[in-house]
């Protein structure tokens, strides 16, 4: 019904509960059901009624309302209809390779994986004992530093006397800071430099006053 006022003879919207076949029939004969309902509550009342001819509402469409748990169907969505094509249009080729490029799905570009990088073969270890390094501190430098210096340093006396007489001790000291000074880094011990004196260059020996000492040689 209409709406206004709660005050006079304005309309007022107010929830009517009518049965739907009464609805279907006043609709049929364009019946006013507002003007139906207000005139019967007035003359229930005694109330004077005056209708309002020139406001006539058009028909509402109906709502009718579904019981408790049931569910409206829904009409199932239209298909999208394709344009109809003119075969005798000779622009038609074109629109339809046209048509299928714009609907053609785009292709993403994949990233291009690289390719993997060859590995190179473990190295083969070699069979046999590692090669040596050769330098001043080899046996063959120590070796080569005793014969340079029984050789520059060293002199032989075939008789015996006080100059001919060396501790032990004071000639490898002379000895050692001879190599320091020649710049041998791998200096004999004292023992090796005492045997390759007496085994090899036959050098004699002898305790002289409880002291180790080498005799028939001086330092030059």
């Amino acid at each position: 019904m209409g709406s206004g006022k709660n005050s006079g003879t304005a309309l007022q919207r107010v929830p009517v509960l009518i049965r739907s076949d009464i609805i279907t029939a006043a609709e049929k004969i364009n019946l006013d059901i507002s003007d139906e309902c207000n005139r019967a509550l007035a003359q229930r009342l005694g109330i004077g009624y005056k209708p309002e001819p020139e406001r006539r509402p058009a028909p509402r469409a109906r709502v009718i309302v579904a019981p408790d748990g049931s569910q409206a169907k829904q009409s199932p969505p239209s298909k999208a209809m394709h344009p109809v094509i003119n075969a005798e249009d000779p622009t038609v080729p074109g629109k339809v390779m046209r048509e299928k490029k714009e609907q053609k799905p785009q292709v993403s570009a994949q990233p291009k994986v690289p390719e993997p990088r060859p590995v190179p073969p473990p190295a083969t270890p070699q069979s046999g004992p590692p090669p040596t390094k050769s330098g001043p501190a080899g046996k063959g430098k120590k070796e080569e530093a005793i014969k340079r210096f029984v050789r520059t340093r060293l002199a032989r006396e075939t008789e015996e006397g006080p100059d001919a007489i060396i501790a032990k001790d004071e000639l490898y000291e002379k000895f050692e800071r001879w190599c320091k000074d020649q710049g041998y880094s791998g200096i004999p011990e004292r023992r090796s430099f005492s045997v390759s004196l007496k085994n090899k260059y036959a050098f004699a020996e002898r305790t002289i006053g409880g002291i180790p000492s080498w005799v028939n040689v001086r330092v030059k």
